[in-house]
């Protein structure tokens, strides 16, 4: 029995040497922020059943949605489109392009282009007719792996962020399991065709808004559960405080309604497998050996916050099972525009469902 026990010890740890030698992670530690749960601003409510999901059945996995002036919704899906339609008439919908990648990030320009943030194929303008031109695809040589979103400025620059420098859209996960916290946020200027690098360390950069006279940017750092604040302009110019932290789920994509609030879709509860590890890096790289889907988000949960101007939470929808895994959230007309990384269709909100935070 000894002997058997002696054996079977030995094989567990030259298993655990191999997977360890395979693993493609280098994870490093860290230490998570604290986490103020569901509770207080974060209570615990179903306001997010209130949702209705409009062409459901047309829209696989819109994740980033942007509603223009006229009412026209735009939005990118996992099978490479980018499309629009009038927000009256929903079943009008209109494919203006095939990206041939995973579109995630959608604006409109000043010259009525659309401008998508491509993890696959880059920082992409696309004509009202589907003519698609690369912006940006590398920086200093080196690809963009993994941009992400973006947001412009009213002189027409674009900032945009880059998740990771370590992993494409294929291999996100494994950038949660290292934690080396690789990625950047860049400002493109279409007059001068020049990217610049803003922000750099970020734990996956994620969504990002500008504020108001784009006097600063907002940057999701989704993992670390938490929004930063980046100056652009005045006596702080190049700065980066705390906007946000200690959130009880992974922020996505950002917004700003042009007044006089920030919203943000949560797209996960904050994950055990992320945080409770984030001391043990040979742990995790062990763990990075094994199948990418045993460590999909562990919650699917439907979650938007708003803020005010001064990171002050004032608006909590929630729902456990209504829509979920919520990536953006655009007001519009006194509405929420609801996207997704995983439920089908656009969720629209009216903003007459009361959840302020006082």
């Amino acid at each position: 029995m000894k002997n058997t026990l002696i054996a079977a010890a030995v094989l567990l740890i030259i298993a655990f040497g191999v997977l360890y030698a395979i693993s493609p992670v280098r994870p490093i530690s860290w230490q998570p922020d604290a986490n103020a749960g569901l509770k207080n601003m974060f209570m615990k409510n179903t306001t997010l059943d209130d949702v209705r999901v409009v062409n459901p059945n047309a829209l696989a996995g819109p994740e980033d949605v942007f509603v223009s002036s006229d009412g026209i919704v735009y939005t990118g899906l996992n099978n490479g489109d980018v499309v629009a339609f009038p927000m009256h008439s929903p079943n009008d919908l209109k494919v203006i392009a095939n990206t041939g990648g995973r579109p995630l990030g959608v604006r409109l320009d000043a010259l009525g282009n659309l401008i998508v943030s491509d993890p696959v194929k880059g920082l992409l303008s696309i004509t009202p007719e589907g003519e698609i031109t690369v912006l940006v695809k590398e920086y200093g040589g080196s690809p963009l792996l993994l941009i992400d979103h973006h947001e412009i400025a009213a002189n027409g620059d674009i900032y945009f962020s880059n998740a990771s420098a370590r992993y494409d859209l294929n291999g996100y996960i494994y950038d949660f399991i290292e934690g080396t916290a690789t990625g950047g946020v860049f400002k493109y200027s279409p007059t001068s065709g020049k990217t610049t690098q803003l922000m750099s360390n970020l734990f996956f950069a994620n969504g990002i808004t500008l504020g108001p006279n784009d006097e600063y940017l907002l940057v999701a750092e989704t993992g670390k559960s938490r929004i930063l604040k980046f100056q652009l302009s005045g006596t702080n110019k190049g700065q980066t405080k705390v906007f946000a932290n200690n959130l009880p789920a992974m922020p996505d994509n950002l917004s700003f309604n042009g007044t006089d609030r920030f919203w943000v879709g949560m797209v996960s509860l904050r994950d055990w497998r992320v945080e409770s590890l984030a001391a043990y890096p040979a742990v995790r790289r062990i763990m990075g050996a094994f199948p990418l889907e045993w460590f999909e988000p562990s919650s699917s949960y439907g979650f938007v916050l708003g803020f005010d101007l001064y990171g002050n939470v004032v608006a909590n929808y929630q729902s456990p099972d209504s829509y979920t895994t919520v990536t953006s959230a655009y007001e519009h007309n006194g509405s929420l525009y609801l996207g997704s990384l995983h439920s089908n269709g656009i969720g629209i909100l009216p903003l007459t469902t009361s959840n302020s935070v006082q």
